[in-house]
């Protein structure tokens, strides 16, 4: 993601829990590519001083997203700080829940990752993840609504996001930190098919729960979580 140097934290290790097996690992740094969204939990505290975007107290931060000739909108990067739960066991139970609304197009992903990094006791950890759009899903003027819900086992501290932008003249290099937004140049573009594979419009399609709403998410039963929505306001930052 260009966030950090991976020498100086290639020796850490995290310990992971898997909601498929409810089973927890301890092993080195790794990242989770899934449904178009890339993640990596690393122990931390801080978010990187270049997110543009903040939200300390409230559950929800809402943006317009700022118009800039020649380049285009790729996705965005959230960073979220969360404890352990002091009074609630090691977090198998935990339900955690990352929501990216644009109100502009009416359009609502909810994502709850397979695997979560398990912070110590009175330790804070890092979940960071780039969300890859590319379909034209976040554009110059729209309002965008995000927020991250963490239960039981979890409780979030802070959270922040940074929206990602792909030149459209060409030019050599990767990244760049302009206006404190990543820039992906063009002719970087290929690692999304190469490495990743896809991204969050194609994955969408197999996880609609509703007409432009979006439940992604590969360990918790679709019918089940549609069952639970009684109100249809649960996927709506209410």
């Amino acid at each position: 993601m260009g966030l950090f140097n991976l020498e100086s934290i290639e020796s850490a290790e995290v310990e992971m829990i898997n909601y498929s097996t409810n089973t927890t690992r301890k092993g080195p740094l790794q990242g989770l590519y899934e449904c178009g969204i890339f993640s990596i939990f690393l122990h931390g505290s801080k978010i990187p001083d270049w997110f543009s975007y903040r939200s300390m107290g409230n559950s929800v931060l809402s943006i317009i997203i700022p118009s800039h000739l020649n380049r285009k909108i790729r996705g965005l990067n959230a960073c979220v700080v969360y404890a352990r739960h002091p009074d609630r066991g090691l977090g198998l139970q935990s339900q955690h829940f990352v929501k990216v609304s644009n109100e502009t197009k009416g359009l609502k992903w909810t994502y709850s990752a397979v695997t979560m990094g398990c912070p110590e006791e009175n330790e804070d950890m890092l979940w960071l993840s780039h969300w890859l759009f590319d379909n034209n899903e976040l554009e110059g003027g729209e309002e965008v609504r995000v927020s991250v819900d963490m239960e039981y086992g979890f409780s979030r501290k802070e959270f922040g996001i940074q929206l990602v932008y792909e030149q459209e003249n060409k030019g050599k290099g990767v990244l760049s930190n302009s206006d404190q937004d990543i820039t992906i140049q063009q002719e970087a573009s290929p690692w999304r098919q190469n490495v990743l594979g896809g991204d969050v419009s194609v994955s969408a399609s197999k996880y609609q729960l509703q007409t432009g709403k979006y439940f992604l998410c590969n360990y918790k039963d679709q019918y089940q979580f549609r069952l639970s929505l009684e109100n249809p306001a649960h996927l709506d930052f209410q």
